[in-house]
């Protein structure tokens, strides 16, 4: 499989059997769910029975390595962490959060220009809102397949988005994986 762009999606739901859809250009849809991680990431290392997501234990040890992180409880959709502790000014760091919908962006978009005419925003829109409006596009405006969406966005960059209303997760990368998740 090519590396390249990747798309993960979770609407809260997978079907036994079902294999993600190929969306061309190295892009592919997967559910996220609790295979996407080794069992080493989802036991606490202390007791080894109880689960790293279980009363926040993972996003605790993440503020206390990183003081001064945001962490956001998505209440049984798990959390989101941000920290801005070796951030790269080339790569720079941004969340945000619009219409419950939660977005972590790191990297530099080279086509905002054009991604804010296209999607109506002011001249203050950063990375992080063209990617939530791009997100709401797809979502509510669609049918628009998410690799169109992304073949919009140009640049170095990576992000995590989290839909408060429909607990859809969408990671996304750049067409080269320029940027590491974490």
């Amino acid at each position: 499989m090519d590396v390249g762009r990747r798309i993960r999606a979770d609407h809260g739901h997978t079907r036994e059997g079902h294999r993600p859809p190929d969306l061309g250009h190295g892009a592919v849809l997967e559910p996220l769910s609790r295979q996407s991680f080794p069992d080493a990431l989802l036991q606490n290392p202390q007791t080894e029975s109880v689960s790293a997501l279980k009363d926040g234990f993972l996003a605790n040890h993440f503020s206390s390595v990183h003081p001064g992180s945001v962490i956001i409880n998505l209440a049984s959709s798990g959390f989101m962490a941000y920290s801005s502790d070796k951030q790269n000014p080339i790569l720079p760091r941004l969340f945000a959060v619009v219409d419950d919908i939660f977005c972590l962006f790191e990297g530099h978009i080279e086509n905002v220009a054009h991604l804010k005419q296209q999607y109506g925003l002011n001249k203050t829109a950063n990375e992080v809102i063209i990617v939530i409006e791009a997100y709401k596009t797809l979502r509510d405006r669609g049918p628009y397949p998410a690799d169109q969406v992304m073949r919009d966005i140009q640049g170095k960059f990576t992000f995590i988005l989290f839909d408060g209303a429909t607990k859809a997760t969408f990671i996304a990368f750049d067409a080269d994986g320029n940027v590491p998740l974490f």
